[in-house]
């Protein structure tokens, strides 16, 4: 490459060209390493690493277990109102089944999200079931759960109850 003056730059500075950028980028580079390994910074605290994750509680694992099983129990009874599977219509009864399952499945999610996480173990297991929920074709977070979740956030550090 020949050494051609850079023309972009040539109004402010008309002896730089590509050899002295390179130049001085390295120069900079090997000053900031210097630089960097020489100053002392002030040790700052360490988190506890986020290998072993801390133990949620109690209460908000039976909370997200509840609503396991009852996604599970609802997932199970939609195929008693599936009208292809079934070849006929759903009687009233297995409509009426189905409605409670989804209630129930439906209540339970708003159980955990109105769970006030206080520790940041709770919150951290309450985010990442509810991210799962919400983001796989697992079920979605409706209005009555953002809402839930919203409030149990402004409760805590006020010592409110769910």
């Amino acid at each position: 490459m020949p050494n051609t003056s850079v023309w972009a730059a040539a109004e402010g500075m008309p002896t730089i060209n590509r050899r002295r950028i390179l130049n001085l980028t390295g120069a900079a580079l090997a000053l900031a390493a210097t630089a960097a390994s020489i100053r002392k910074a002030p040790a700052a605290p360490i988190e506890p690493a986020p290998a072993a994750r801390a133990k949620m509680s109690p209460e908000l694992r039976a909370l997200i277990k509840g609503h396991k099983d009852a996604w599970a129990y609802w997932h199970s009874v939609c195929d008693c109102c599936d009208e292809v599977m079934l070849g006929r219509e759903a009687t009233a009864g297995e409509n009426e089944k189905w409605e409670d399952a989804n209630d129930a499945e439906v209540s339970a999610l708003w159980r955990v999200c109105r769970f006030p996480a206080k520790a940041p173990a709770d919150l951290a297991a309450k985010g990442r079931y509810l991210g799962r929920f919400h983001n796989t074709s697992f079920g979605h977070l409706r209005e009555e759960h953002v809402d839930a979740l919203l409030l149990s956030m402004s409760l805590v550090g006020k010592g409110g109850d769910a």
